[in-house]
């Protein structure tokens, strides 16, 4: 493992105060509980819930499972490292728990890119949503994009790469810093395939959508039978509720990601290497495990017919509403049809961005 030969030492350089540790120790904590018990929520409504059961949920599950899995086998040994200050386990575990971290955290990314493009398809193409992406495909979607992660994260076990223990973090890693051409482009190939370019869809996807329910608002305020006074009044909060959903996705992917591939990039291409501090180097892997607690509250318990099944597993006697067991697909498909259906095709345009 390169820049290690001692698994269980730490440097002095590197030596935080007691009362940081415990600080973000406490967080750590708090994101682990809520990472497993968030995620192992959607994971169970899904799979109990058969109205649930279509590509865009199967995304949701499966973006739930790579979080699961970061929060079980990730966050327990960070805990244990930055309690001890250095790692605590055998060299060999340090490279295979780095091989499996980076396999979640590209499934995590790639899975997100899926879940826009699903919602991009259901708004700019819903009535050939169904026959574009079927069961079968997204489950053939999934595995690769599982295939993909798992290559790009195993590839310094056969010699293209490296993994490196951190001493500021305490955890193993790929090396950005890595000497040679081989890990060189391993490492920038990495940077592209496994964050730029997901992220790249996800921006896309999201601006086509908040364009595609603006453009509806404008129309139906151009083309509507009602007086001119009730137009705008109407139409504006649709375009607000719209605007904040598009803002909350990727504020909140950009609030955890965007620290670390600062840094990231910074090492990737400055010559000497871009020196952080240990304190914002934990403070920088902290926040990106955060995503995966912002992911089931913006992907699943915002969306009514999760949250009905989560009332019918809590309170399964409890009255639930027929309008929130109506399908993802219908409602793209009604918008299809909005200048027809006025104020209702409005509705459905922002139900189905938000989702």
């Amino acid at each position: 493992m390169a820049n290690h030969s001692n698994a269980s030492t730490s440097s002095p350089l590197y030596f935080r105060e007691a009362f940081e540790i415990q600080i973000q120790v406490f967080f750590l904590i708090i994101i682990l509980v809520t990472t497993v018990v968030g995620n192992t929520l959607v994971i169970i409504i899904i799979w109990l819930d058969h109205r649930l059961h279509t590509p865009g949920f199967y995304f949701l599950a499966n973006l739930s499972v790579a979080d699961l899995l970061l929060g079980i086998v990730y966050s327990p040994f960070y805990i244990s490292s930055t309690l001890d200050q250095k790692w605590l386990f055998f060299e060999t575990w340090c490279k295979l728990h780095a091989v499996f971290i980076s396999t979640c955290f590209n499934a995590s990314l790639v899975t997100l890119s899926f879940v826009s493009l699903d919602r991009f398809m259901a708004i700019t193409k819903p009535l050939r949503y169904q026959s574009l992406l079927t069961t079968r495909r997204s489950l053939v979607l999934i595995a690769l994009g599982w295939v993909h992660s798992i290559f790009w994260a195993a590839a310094p076990l056969v010699g293209w790469g490296e993994i490196t223990l951190d001493l500021k973090t305490n955890t193993c890693r790929p090396n950005w810093n890595a000497k040679g051409f081989p890990s060189k482009m391993y490492a920038n190939l990495l940077a592209v395939f496994t964050f730029a370019l997901p992220s790249a869809i996800m921006v896309y996807c999201y601006f086509r959508i908040f364009k595609v329910a603006r453009h509806q608002v404008k129309l139906i305020k151009r083309n509507s039978i009602g007086s001119s006074q009730n137009g705008p009044q109407n139409s504006r909060p649709t375009e607000t509720r719209a605007l904040r959903t598009v803002l909350m996705v990727l504020g909140a992917f950009v609030l955890a990601w965007l620290p670390y591939t600062i840094v990231s990039t910074g090492k990737l291409f400055m010559k000497t290497g871009w020196d952080v501090g240990a304190s914002t180097a934990n403070a920088v892997l902290t926040t990106t495990l955060v995503n995966g607690c912002f992911n089931p509250i913006i992907y699943a318990m915002r969306d009514r017919r999760f949250k009905s099944g989560l009332q019918k597993i809590i309170c399964p006697f409890a009255r639930t509403n027929s309008l929130d067991l109506s399908s993802y697909v219908s409602s793209a498909q009604v918008t299809a049809h909005v200048l027809r259906q006025k104020e209702l095709g409005v509705e459905n345009v922002v139900q189905s961005s938000s989702l």
